[in-house]
């Protein structure tokens, strides 16, 4: 049925339905954290809820785990495509397959349910969970070990097991034989149900109170409501071509240390985004993407950068824009048999950090100060923990898979302040970090810490947000084991407009530590305290065993900064040290600012800075810096359209098109060589390509313009295309390719 409206309708009524639909996703997502027994549910809040149309299309989303809007939308089409012929009230779809259902992967498990009103469908329920286990050789989805897709566990193409409401008894039986612990397993499962049933009765009301052609042409209002904004906000950008390079990492087979090669490009024209990535050739690792991780972990960055304040997400943000993922085979757009248990989080979280710095530097052009200041750097988006499987002490099987380290890692900076300290990643912003109690209480584990990684933000004049360390051991268990995973090891996010890249995360175990002894004595086992032999494995390692003398440490990573360190105010970077946020060495070496006692020396600060941009540029500044002047956007048009230094007004190009010879200073050095002195973590490559910080200087003023990480071992650097050059393109060259939704 199409509706059509005229632009007199009521907005106001379109906006108290659309929050109404939205209140049925929040009800949904009451239920399941109010049955649900995994602590990675109820506590992490590692779900998404919403409800589609008959199309389907999204009319509602909750805001817990945001990429599963590519997920939810791929899988509810790939079911409404194949619909058994005799659906009726009560049946529900399982989808838990990446490559038939849209799944993250295949730990994920949806549930999908129709709306019936009146003997006739008028929409779907839809609520997802990443269950505790899937069985094969991985645990709880994640197999770092596996070479194919067959070896990660079960796998749901869009299947009705669910009638009159209750999961089939057999599909029942199937999936708790298949699983490590088929009781937690199921319960969530019924847990999705519930879920399902608690926004079917809401809709169901909610449709009867208003009548179906009133629901019908309020949804259509709200989605076109939903494209306006969007668009407008679009068109803010400027115009242009704008691409970003980067590598996902790979070392789980004990062959060479990959770096794989990701593209990604933005047309900007008018009001509509057409975003296009490519990647190198897909492998034998769990690092593969899907489609409809590709989807969600783009349109995730998209709603962080555009979707701001109250903004309603419905279908209406997918319609200005377009994805191409490329052909079909690499690691962007995988097929059978490639494994991807950790494709989301893996090359799907790259994408992500790509399309966050794609939009940066369309957004930091604009003439728009709204649009300016949404300019950021990159998150973490890595994380780096693992997953065990043994006996616990009551003689039953544990099987632990925490979000914590989801959760524990640093935001980017903004032009408005520092990156936020355990931000978690941009696809999962409504995710908890679990209370470590829930932890004890239901494994076979004893918290020691959780503490900030000091020096873990990316320098800049805003810094970027910190990860947080923990640390555990076993107690009431003596032997766990499991894979590790760590997606962001080698290749730190960046930050942006001058702005340094934020340390990476790491997971290591603590061999024969003396924790124990320090126990009997009455010591808290802090961080500081404990001793041990580091066993730090492989980033992807199929399974490590942890003894009773073992402690297992996480240690998240941080956010990019942005803008010149040099920028940034004594007096933050005091407030940091004291705050134990960053160590003295680091704010001398990072910032140039010298500290005396509790205080800032600012003449040695000042002579510190001033030195430092005489060093950038061989000589003396020749003109002043103002810091207010462009935050995040070092690179401005100037009245004629050409490049020109944000913070000292030179020019750097005659034209709009280029940058002059000698306006603009490059620099390269060691990466592992400039975060051994920051005293910032990264993990040394084994292999080929070597990574390199390469930094770019105004001539004039002696500001950092762009860092920018790069691969060189060929003779020759490859730029990360993370800065602000951008190329002109007409409004032919914007076409909806076939694989654009």
């Amino acid at each position: 049925m199409t509706i059509s409206h005229s632009p007199g309708d009521d907005a106001l009524k379109a906006e108290v339905y659309r929050k109404a639909l939205e209140n049925v996703t929040h009800e949904m997502g009451i239920a399941l954290v109010r049955t649900s027994g995994s602590g990675a549910v109820y506590d992490g809040k590692d779900f998404c809820t919403c409800i589609l149309d008959v199309v389907p299309e999204h009319i509602a989303f909750s805001g817990y785990v945001t990429f599963h809007i590519g997920s939810s939308l791929v899988g509810a089409q790939a079911l409404v495509q194949d619909l058994p012929d005799d659906l009726r009230p009560g049946d529900g779809f399982i989808l838990s397959d990446p490559r038939t259902a849209g799944a993250m992967h295949q730990a994920d498990i949806g549930i999908m349910m129709p709306v019936f009103v009146e003997d006739e469908v008028l929409g779907w329920t839809f609520a997802n969970v990443h269950v505790l286990d899937v069985g094969g050789v991985g645990i709880s989805g994640k197999a770092p070990g596996a070479r194919d897709i067959y070896q990660e566990g079960l796998r749901f193409p869009p299947l009705r097991v669910i009638r009159d409401r209750q999961l089939d008894r057999e599909w029942a039986r199937f999936l708790a034989a298949n699983v490590r612990r088929g009781d937690r397993v199921l319960n969530d499962v019924k847990s999705l149900i519930a879920a399902n049933i608690a926004g079917e009765r809401k809709m169901q009301t909610l449709i009867e109170r208003y009548g179906v052609d009133q629901h019908l042409a309020l949804v259509a209002r709200n989605k076109d409501l939903t494209e306006e904004l969007l668009r407008s906000r679009i068109r803010s950008m400027r115009d242009g071509v704008y691409e970003v390079e980067d590598w996902a990492e790979f070392d789980g087979h004990g062959g060479p240390d990959m770096l794989l090669d990701l593209h990604a490009r933005l047309l900007v024209d008018g009001d509509r985004l057409h975003f296009e990535f490519a990647g190198a050739p897909q492998i034998d690792g769990f690092v593969n993407c899907s489609k409809g991780a590709m989807y969600g972990q783009c349109m995730a960055a998209l709603m962080v950068m555009l979707c701001y304040g109250d903004f309603p997400i419905n279908a209406g943000l997918w319609r200005p824009v377009t994805i191409d993922l490329g052909p079909e085979g690499t690691v962007v757009n995988a097929v059978d048999p490639a494994p991807c248990s950790n494709g989301h989080s893996e090359v799907g979280m790259r994408a992500c950090k790509m399309t966050k710095s794609l939009l940066a530097q369309a957004l930091s052009l604009s003439s728009d100060p709204a649009a300016r200041a949404r300019v950021a750097g990159q998150s973490q988006d890595g994380t780096a923990s693992v997953a065990l499987f043994g006996p616990d002490r009551r003689g039953q099987s544990s099987v632990i898979f925490y979000v914590d380290q989801g959760v524990g890692i640093g935001g980017a900076a903004q032009t408005v302040g520092d990156g936020q300290d355990a931000y978690g990643a941009t696809a999962q912003l409504g995710c908890g970090l679990p209370d470590v109690e829930n932890h004890e209480s239901d494994d076979p584990v004893l918290w020691l810490w959780r503490e900030i990684v000091e020096n873990s933000g990316g320098p800049g004049m805003y810094r970027g947000g910190q990860g947080i360390s923990q640390g555990f051991i076993l107690y009431g268990s003596e032997r766990l084991g499991g894979p590790g995973f760590n997606a962001c090891a080698e290749v730190p996010p960046r930050g942006f407009g001058g702005g340094s890249p934020g340390a990476a995360g790491r997971h290591y175990v603590l061999r024969e530590s003396n924790v124990w002894s320090l126990l009997s004595t009455g010591i808290l086992p802090t961080r500081a305290r404990v001793s041990g032999w580091e066993d730090a494995p492989a980033a992807k390692t199929a399974h490590q065993i942890m003894g009773p003398t073992d402690i297992q440490v996480w240690q998240g990573g941080g956010g990019g900064g942005l803008g010149d360190a040099l920028l940034r105010p004594p007096e933050n970077v005091l407030r940091d040290i004291l705050d134990g946020y960053i160590t003295e060495a680091h704010a001398l070496a990072a910032y140039g600012v010298v500290i005396e006692g509790d205080s800032v020396d600012r003449e040695a600060t000042l002579a510190s800075r001033r030195e430092r941009r005489s060093a950038r540029l061989g000589e003396p500044p020749l003109r002043d810096v103002d810091p207010a002047a462009a935050p995040g956007a070092p690179l401005v048009a100037n009245a004629s359209g050409a490049w020109a230094c944000g913070y000292c007004g030179a020019r750097l190009g005659s034209t709009p098109e280029s940058l002059e010879p000698g306006a603009v200073l490059e620099y390269c050095e060691s990466l592992t060589a400039r975060f051994d002195a920051l005293g910032m973590y990264v993990r040394a490559r084994k292999d080929l390509p070597v990574l390199e910080i390469a930094e770019r200087y105004c001539a004039s003023c002696g500001s950092v313009l762009a860092i920018d990480v790069v691969t060189s071992g060929d003779g020759e650097s490859h730029p990360g295309h993370h800065g602000v050059l951008v190329t002109q393109t007409s409004h032919n060259e914007m076409e909806t390719s076939e694989d654009g939704n």
